[in-house]
């Protein structure tokens, strides 16, 4: 198994980052995974980044906000709600809408 190479990106490029590494020909790669990693490495009380990684490309992606959230719950919550709303304005595509 082969190291995930890491992406760290500032809150204010989430739409970039996930068109960059999680969406190829426009369509969101279906076994991206939401996830929540440690602000300071092995130090869980310093709270946890929104993070999503990518299994095709073994990209892992870390979003940088001002404060680390809590709890990784906290964190992956965040990361979904947040994509959610780039989604319905129009900023990324998260679903593959099928025409018929």
């Amino acid at each position: 198994m082969t190291a995930d190479t890491l992406f760290t990106y500032a809150v204010h490029d989430v739409a970039h980052a996930w068109r960059e590494h999680a969406q190829q020909s426009g369509i969101t790669d279906p076994e991206t995974e939401i996830l929540a990693r440690e602000a300071v490495a092995g130090s869980p009380r310093a709270g946890y980044r929104p993070a999503f990684r990518v299994p095709s490309t073994g990209h892992l992606v870390v979003i940088v906000t001002c404060e680390p959230h809590r709890t990784e719950y906290e964190a992956r919550h965040w990361l979904r709600w947040m994509l959610e709303q780039l989604h319905n304005n129009g900023n990324i595509t998260l679903y593959r809408e099928d025409v018929a």
